[in-house]
């Protein structure tokens, strides 16, 4: 049975953000400026936001030396524009620009910023750290996992065989963008079904830290740019 060589699980929080479940002063000073200046540039108004909050692997138990600084603007998207159809591509698109044209870390981790709206809700079990009010929205709770031992985890090795054939016998960009879509439907369906550690999701996590969705996303760009070349 295979390990899941990526994932880890502590005791504690991780110590360079954390004393004890109290968030250090200058990385909370920090987040805030962070999120006001996203904000600024993604022309979000000041009335929109209703919180900005640290969530992740950081703000819980479940990181590792890659894990993100996540950093999320809870937004009421009724106060940006009349476009609901559209929002939720443009926090994307957002997100994306911003992480192209910037490399920003706390204390090595580097930071990813996203607007969401507010009535979203996250997984089960995910700590939301309120960095406007200083506070625990849901606290983490260490649930003693190990998380080499998951059902079925050789499911992990199916899935990267997979994505190893398509790209070494180049299949069409439609192809791996399908299979890449159903990743992110497995990985949804588990976190809905089993919270933030079901199998899926774990799965899910270890595909992305070993590099293999930044491999199906490069492709489907270059196989993209050769069609679109004269």
């Amino acid at each position: 049975k295979e390990e899941l060589i990526t994932l880890e699980y502590h005791d504690k929080l991780n110590p360079d953000f954390w004393v004890g479940h109290e968030l250090k002063p200058e990385v909370r000073e920090k987040m805030l400026e962070i999120g006001k200046e996203w904000a600024v540039w993604a022309k979000i108004p000041d009335n929109a936001i209703k919180d900005i909050v640290f969530v992740g692997g950081n703000a819980n138990y479940n990181y590792t030396n890659r894990s993100d600084v996540d950093i999320h603007l809870l937004v009421d998207t009724n106060e940006i524009a009349d476009c609901p159809d559209f929002i939720e591509d443009y926090f994307d698109d957002k997100k994306d620009l911003w992480a192209l044209r910037h490399d920003i870390k706390i204390y090595g981790h580097p930071v990813e910023i996203y607007a969401q709206d507010e009535d979203n809700n996250y997984p089960m079990g995910q700590g939301v750290f309120s960095l406007i009010k200083n506070e625990w929205l849901a606290e983490p709770v260490n649930q003693n996992l190990d998380l080499n031992k998951i059902p079925d985890s050789n499911k992990a090795t199916e899935l990267k065989q997979g994505i190893e054939s398509m790209l070494s016998q180049n299949v069409d960009d439609k192809v791996v963008k399908h299979f890449k879509d159903k990743l992110k439907n497995m990985r949804s369906q588990s976190i809905a079904a089993e919270g933030e550690f079901g199998r899926d999701n774990l799965i899910f996590k270890e595909l992305r830290n070993l590099g293999y969705l930044e491999r199906m996303n490069n492709y489907i760009y270059s196989q993209q740019d050769k069609r679109l070349s004269l």
